[in-house]
């Protein structure tokens, strides 16, 4: 049944053939309404005062539909509206509904989840599954966006989801947030992985999800960058292990502790001709030297923001992995017998062995955690100066923010101090803004556009905890879990009230030990391979 209502019509050119459609306004059946692909799944069409009103009241938001080519009509929007006035009914038995042209595919979706996105009831599960459609109709992310004002990382994050099968369907039961589906859909053909981000996200101590994922991203890049470096010697002619064959190498003599039957050492520019070794690819951190000010080299709080940060460099460590190909013999051998090396009291000495080994060991465990931890915070680096860039643009300070302030103002913080003498870099790269460079004093305007865009006492004191937060972020590297301060406790802490969840080498600057490991060692053992390799000269 149609009960059409006369309204002026809006005119629309259609392109094609120049043809004037007019939208109405009718009153239809909705038995006869024809529910068409929509993207919201779960209608929740129990909901009892609901149902009442429609029962009662009637329908009193018009539903859009459109006229198809059998002069049907199909509904665009108001999917709930529609079933359960057809299912409980109205005072007149109809429904308003307004007519528009037939839309595409893409703009019905769009449309659609505008319509349904901001509303409380409408699940997650059904954005991922109208961001696919959408997609699936070549639709980019950005037009996805900017269609139904989602933020673009909740677009992207969406649509990862809807490409990964198994991390879907733990998404759709409910396991995973959507954030961190998005996450698990990176790394869903990576069993350990999987089974690192699983440990992450059901225990209550070590790195966060958002910090193991970091982890392996980088772990993923040291991986190719060494497999880079080991083809590239290997182009230049030089006889290098891969990483598997290193670590099965383990225990070899270093070639520089060789010697000919002569008891000569072998020139190094001979070392790639010989027979019976090889070159084991080794990480290093080279941490330049930097001056101490006598003056504050006792104090807690002293500057370390102008340490130089530690570089990972490749070296080339020569070891003999057959010693009768080699013709070579160990520089402890030379000149002496079989005899001479025997194994009695007269050969060893068991304590200055032990002690050796233990002083071995100490060197070796210590770099071991040099080496994590230097990784370890060059991943945190990068989360936490994500969730930095979500912090600063708050729009209101949270609690004990002005604490935080005054305590950085009235002590004149170096950090606070440095950055404002060089116009904020850290806080105009948290904001997403270019830094100025070139001249002496650059920056000064967009500082001043930074201030004066806060207009009221609560965006004024936003802005200023940025700048605080930010100059202190500027004075952070591989340095400060090794030289942690008091003002690094006081800052990190505060952001841990406020919402960020640290590493756990981010944890040695609040004065807490780090847990043991429960994540891949693989870093550490190809550490403790090269040191073992280097110590087993003794």
């Amino acid at each position: 049944m149609t009960d059409t209502i006369q309204t002026p019509a809006d005119e629309a050119t259609n392109e094609a053939t120049d043809a004037v459609q007019a939208e109405e306004f009718l009153h239809l059946d909705p038995a006869d309404i024809i529910i068409g692909t929509n993207v919201r799944n779960d209608l929740r069409p129990d909901h009892k005062e609901f149902r009442k009103s429609i029962k009662e009241r009637g329908v009193l938001e018009a539903v859009t539909v459109y006229r198809n080519e059998d002069g049907q009509y199909v509904l665009l929007r108001g999917q709930r509206r529609t079933v359960t006035a057809a299912d409980v009914g109205t005072p007149t038995g109809l429904i308003p509904a307004r007519v528009l042209p037939q839309p595409d595919d893409a703009d019905r979706i769009g449309d659609q989840m505008v319509e349904n996105i901001h509303r409380a009831g409408m699940r997650e599960t059904e954005i991922v599954s109208g961001m696919e459609q959408l997609a699936l109709l070549g639709v980019s992310a950005a037009q996805i966006a900017k269609r139904t004002s989602i933020d673009r990382p909740t677009v992207n994050a969406a649509l990862a989801v809807s490409k990964a099968g198994e991390t879907r369907a733990k998404y759709e039961a409910g396991d995973l947030t959507l954030e961190h589906a998005a996450i698990y859909a990176e790394f869903e053909d990576d069993e350990a992985a999987i089974d690192r981000l699983d440990r992450a996200r059901t225990s209550r101590w070590g790195d966060s999800v958002e910090h193991v994922a970091q982890k392996l991203r980088d772990e993923a890049a040291e991986s190719a960058a060494y497999d880079a470096e080991v083809e590239r010697m290997r182009a230049e002619g030089l006889p290098v292990l891969s990483f598997d064959e290193a670590d099965d190498a383990d225990g070899s003599l270093l070639l520089e502790d060789m010697r000919t039957v002569e008891g000569e050492p072998v020139p190094v520019d001979q070392w790639a001709a010989l027979d019976g070794v090889a070159v084991i690819v080794t990480e290093e951190w080279e941490y330049p030297e930097t001056e101490t000010d006598p003056e504050t080299e006792d104090d807690e709080d002293a500057t370390y923001d102008d340490e130089a940060e530690a570089v990972k460099v490749y070296r080339q460590m020569w070891v003999v992995t057959d010693i009768e190909a080699s013709g070579l013999i160990h520089r402890s051998r030379v000149g002496r017998t079989d005899d001479d090396l025997g194994d009695g009291p007269e050969a060893h000495d068991p304590e200055a062995d032990a002690a050796a080994e233990a002083e071995a060991e100490e060197r070796r465990a210590e770099r071991r955690r040099v080496i994590a931890y230097n990784k370890a915070w060059a991943s945190a680096e990068t989360v936490r100066r994500e969730w930095l860039a979500g912090f600063v643009a708050r729009k209101t300070a949270p609690k004990g923010a002005e604490a935080l302030i005054c305590e950085a103002v009235v002590t004149g913080h170096h950090s606070l101090s440095k950055a404002m003498d060089h116009r904020h870099p850290m806080l105009f790269t948290l904001l997403g803004i270019d830094v100025p460079t070139g001249y002496y004093g650059a920056g000064h305007g967009e500082c001043h556009k930074i201030a004066t865009k806060a207009s009221t006492p609560k965006a004024a004191t936003m802005t200023t905890l940025a700048a605080v937060v930010a100059a202190w972020e500027a004075t952070t590297g591989k340095h400060s879990w090794r030289n942690p301060t008091a003002w690094d406790a006081r800052v990190l802490g505060a952001l841990v009230e406020w919402g960020y969840q640290p590493s756990e080498v981010e944890r040695i600057l609040l004065g807490e030990e780090p847990q043991p490991s429960t994540e891949d060692d693989s870093d550490a053992a190809a550490a403790e391979a090269s040191d073992e390799a280097s110590d087993s000269a003794a």
